[in-house]
């Protein structure tokens, strides 16, 4: 059950146009920032008297929102448009759907703001294949799951269940080494307890650049040694897809990969994402002159050569689990000899690898979802599903 909040607040009639100017921005601030956040209504009472009802996953989401307050600017500017603040209540919903479901529903597998994913459900009974994505952004909460919304929604009409996950991300408490590496194993691993609709056998994991490394990582889990972030999954997938992943941690740390976010003056890639923070170089332009894989690691490969061992995926055993490699032949972010490299050394180690070249396409053209990279993947992931015994709406 969710939590509604309810607040009743007036508006001069000078400024009821500001107000609702304000209130896109005040709401695409929240989707970026505010787990939990589910969905928002504003109803006007009264000339100038009117009832704002947003809903939240649950009471924790409920409470970080109202701690965080006007941080963002699209926020502040809302709050500022608000003559009078009349009342503010809260209470659980009850009249959710009879069984229980929403199409889409922010659910944690941990107790910390990151530990959450989107799952998103098709319509029908199921039991539905599921596929677990995995965004990239450099390992950083620069980047969140917003990334891969649009894949998500891709999938969720062709019949999947999908669970967009978060995980800690360099720059919030407890991201980097182990943090990531855990969440990651976390949200995997809680898979079949999400909802009875996901069928527990047919789980796949997709992941793009950074997300891409970590959904390598998860095809080698079973691999890892004892006392080890990531060691003896509960579920093993039944399939990875990556998309322009970093599959070798050592040689992006020589090359110091992604050491342009510490200059000021950095900018991404054309076609990339806007970041999830206002100020998506924050905290990060004093930190990355030996790139961002020296920062998710705590240290550089020769400073720390048992954690790169048991998190680089190029130098992980096979771990049985089918995997799709697609890497874009003109990629400007990471280079398109990872993708081949590592599908080529998995494939000696006896395991079943299939690589894609995707014909001149960019970093951030491998997830668009009607290009070449993507439909190949998704017809990947069709083909990986039906075969373990289940069909689903296509």
């Amino acid at each position: 059950m969710s939590v509604i909040e309810l607040t009743t607040f007036t508006v001069a009639p000078e400024r009821t146009s500001a107000m609702l100017a304000a209130r896109g921005g005040m709401l695409a601030a929240f989707r970026k920032d505010r787990r939990g956040f589910v969905d928002a209504r504003l109803v006007r009472v009264a000339d100038h008297t009117w009832l704002d009802i947003v809903e939240w996953a649950d009471a924790q989401a409920y409470d970080e929102s109202r701690v965080k307050g006007g941080n963002l600017p699209g926020i502040a500017a809302f709050f500022a448009t608000i003559d009078t603040l009349v009342s503010a209540e809260s209470g659980v919903r009850y009249d959710d759907a009879e069984d229980g479901r929403r199409a889409v529903r922010t659910i944690a597998y941990g107790p910390e703001p990151s530990q959450v994913g989107e799952l998103y459900l098709p319509e029908g009974d199921g039991p539905f294949p599921t596929v677990v994505l995995i965004h990239g952004g450099w390992w950083a909460a620069m980047s969140d799951r917003g990334q891969a919304t649009p894949l998500a929604e891709d999938l969720v009409s062709r019949g999947f269940a999908v669970w967009n996950i978060e995980y800690r991300r360099i720059g919030e408490p407890g991201g980097g080494w182990p943090g990531t590496f855990d969440d990651v194993a976390a949200a995997v691993d809680a898979v079949p307890d999400l909802d009875p609709a996901i069928d527990g056998g047919r789980v796949l994991v997709v992941g793009h650049s950074a997300g891409g490394q970590l959904a390598a990582w998860t095809a080698h889990r079973s691999t890892l040694p004892d006392g080890v972030p990531g060691a003896r999954p509960k579920l093993r997938p039944l399939g990875v897809v990556t998309l322009a992943g970093v599959h070798d941690l050592v040689a992006a740390d020589e090359a110091r990969l992604g050491r342009d976010l510490a200059e000021q003056d950095a900018e991404p890639p054309a076609v990339a994402p806007s970041p999830s923070e206002p100020d998506p170089w924050a905290g990060l332009a004093s930190k990355a002159h030996d790139g961002m894989v020296a920062l998710l690691l705590g240290g550089r490969a020769a400073e720390h050569p048992e954690r790169y061992a048991v998190t680089s995926p190029v130098l992980l055993r096979n771990g049985g689990v089918p995997m799709l490699v697609i890497h874009g032949t003109a990629d400007e972010v990471i280079p398109f000899a990872y993708g081949r490299t590592y599908a080529e050394t998995a494939a000696a180690g006896d395991a079943e690898v299939a690589f894609l070249a995707s014909p001149g396409a960019g970093h951030f053209d491998v997830v668009a979802p009607d290009g070449h990279a993507w439909s190949a993947a998704r017809a990947w992931l069709e083909q990986r599903s039906e075969a373990a015994g289940g069909e689903h709406t296509s």
